[in-house]
């Protein structure tokens, strides 16, 4: 059973796939997204970086440059729009990039995921939305015929992510399922390389959770992947979320609250500092609140290097507590490490 993230392009994320256990490495086949920004050639320059400065090699990862074609050409030392940009850039650090296309993609966008995947010989991801698109109408089953064709792909050399969006609470799953159990039915007719089921339900803000006391949020994504495989018979599919984010990229704002999003078992476990002391001190606060509770796991820092470096933090052996993508490295360090863990060892995210 594969895991298959959706992150959020940036530091922290990339920080936290360059520290993996080959282990974890071995089960992890991210999606990164590139987030846009009203300066196109800084956020292309920043992912570029990042990618070249933290991915272990070996790493194949997925790039969605979602809506940037329409943006135009980066310039600089590469040549073209963001995908192909982005294309030569990891091709001169002998880095694969995996091309993320939609049904209903602009056909000068789908030209340019055919060069990419020429280039990078690894196929391609082809990702639905399962509320935006009718998936199973004859229509959209022309639309995906006609993309294929024009990406000069076959279904078994690419992987098809079924995407939910976000989901919180019993009602939003109930109202999911019956359009994710018809998009697999429909996946099913065709010989695709993967299938994969993703949600994610973290929410999009912490400033409605009480502060200083851990809070528990359930993790929906993972619920309603497990009604759909058990409302239908064959091989599970693959399992997909946006690990310790909500789908949609936060607006820029002030610096992030000291907090920790912990995966532990069906639910995260979030704190958020009160914000007592100066800067960014009361992470060493809540860190050591973790670091005592139940939540803390039996391997302990042995768990991922997010863990070990919570760790650090709750004993006073860092000097500074971090900021935001250090947090969020942390997290979704531990994140991966346990759910990929849980996949492996009992077939349930």
């Amino acid at each position: 059973m594969a895991y298959v993230p959706i992150l959020k392009g940036k530091r922290g994320e990339f920080t936290a796939l360059g520290q993996m256990e080959p282990g974890v490495q071995a089960e992890v086949h991210p999606i990164m997204e590139v987030v846009h920004d009203e300066r196109l050639r800084d956020v292309m320059e920043t992912f570029r970086k990042n990618a070249w400065g933290q991915l272990p090699q070996g790493l194949d990862i997925a790039v969605d440059c979602g809506g940037l074609w329409h943006h135009g050409v980066v310039g600089g030392v590469w040549t073209g729009r963001p995908m192909h940009w982005l294309s030569e850039a990891f091709g001169a650090w002998l880095l694969a990039l995996i091309p993320v296309f939609r049904p209903y993609d602009p056909p000068g966008a789908l030209t340019e995921v055919r060069d990419v995947q020429r280039a990078h010989r690894r196929g391609a991801v082809l990702r639905v939305d399962v509320f935006l698109v009718p998936v199973g109408s004859p229509t959209v089953s022309r639309e995906v015929r006609t993309a294929l064709r024009a990406v000069h792909l076959a279904p078994e050399q690419v992987d098809l992510v079924l995407d939910a969006g976000h989901v919180s609470g019993d009602t939003a799953v109930t109202d999911a399922l019956p359009p994710m159990l018809d998009a697999l039915r429909w996946a099913r007719q065709a010989t695709w390389r993967n299938v994969v089921l993703a949600a994610g339900a973290f929410p999009k803000t912490l400033r409605k959770l009480v502060r200083g006391i851990p809070n528990r949020v359930h993790r929906w994504d993972a619920a309603l992947w497990r009604k759909v495989v058990n409302s239908t018979d064959g091989m599970p599919p693959h399992f997909g979320d946006y690990g310790v984010t909500h789908p949609v990229a936060p607006r820029r704002g002030r610096g992030s609250i000291p907090n920790i999003r912990y995966t532990a078992g069906e639910d995260w476990q979030v704190y958020v500092a009160p914000q007592t002391l100066p800067g960014n001190d009361d992470f060493f606060v809540i860190a050591r609140e973790l670091l005592r509770s139940e939540y803390w796991p039996v391997r302990g820092e042995a768990t991922s290097w997010g863990d070990a470096e919570l760790a650090m933090c709750a004993r006073g052996q860092r000097a500074k507590a971090g900021g935001g993508a250090e947090w969020r490295a942390w997290a979704t360090s531990h994140h991966l490490a346990v759910t990929a863990e849980a996949l492996r060892t009992t077939g349930q995210p």
